[in-house]
């Protein structure tokens, strides 16, 4: 059985089907704030080229955010239906666990989303053998954590070389045990 991963958290549409440790295929595209016009059908032209059909998956990840408030909406809003709808267990990953696949390495390392306005979504790691996280998930603003990590390697947005394998060996991932109540993680400040 196959496993779907999605995530429409920031500019990158990223949709990936897996099978034993494999990735099959894979789709990345640059949206321009259109993700919700386009996930269905970039699921359906990808399974059709793929002959795979959604009673071939058997779990669902899905970027639960942070990120643009649609963008992040878009890709759980699918998840959830096509869990619901056909029985399929869900997983949820942040968005920050897979930018931080694009260059994983031995050191301190910071991901981070552009917000605007001189803020991120940043999260922060220490990578060895394994994976630890040095700070939660949080929006802040951008001058405080480069000063604060100026040392660590920085992954943004901008990076797009995602690797789902990663999630599944450091189980970046958490199981969504009911699936009407899953929602995606918003950051703002005050909340």
């Amino acid at each position: 059985m196959k496993q779907l991963f999605l995530d429409t958290s920031n500019q990158y549409l990223y949709l990936a089907v897996l099978e034993n440790n494999h990735v099959l295929f894979e789709h990345k595209q640059v949206g321009n704030n259109n993700h919700s016009e386009t996930l269905i059908s970039v699921i359906e032209e990808c399974f059709s080229k793929n002959n795979i059909t959604v009673d071939d998956i058997c779990e669902i990840f899905v970027g639960r955010g942070p990120g643009s408030y649609t963008g992040v909406r878009v890709a759980c809003t699918v998840a959830k239906v096509l869990a619901y709808s056909k029985n399929i267990k869900l997983r949820s990953f942040s968005s920050l666990d897979l930018l931080l696949t694009t260059a994983l390495k031995p050191g301190l390392i910071v991901c981070k989303m552009d917000t605007r306005r001189g803020f991120s979504y940043a999260k922060v790691f220490n990578v060895s053998d394994t994976i630890q996280e040095v700070s939660k998930e949080e929006y802040v603003e951008t001058i405080l954590l480069e000063e604060k990590y100026s040392d660590a390697f920085v992954i943004t947005n901008e990076s797009s070389n995602y690797n789902p394998l990663l999630i599944l060996k450091y189980k970046l991932y958490q199981e969504v045990e009911d699936v009407h109540s899953f929602v995606p993680t918003y950051l703002r400040s005050g909340v």
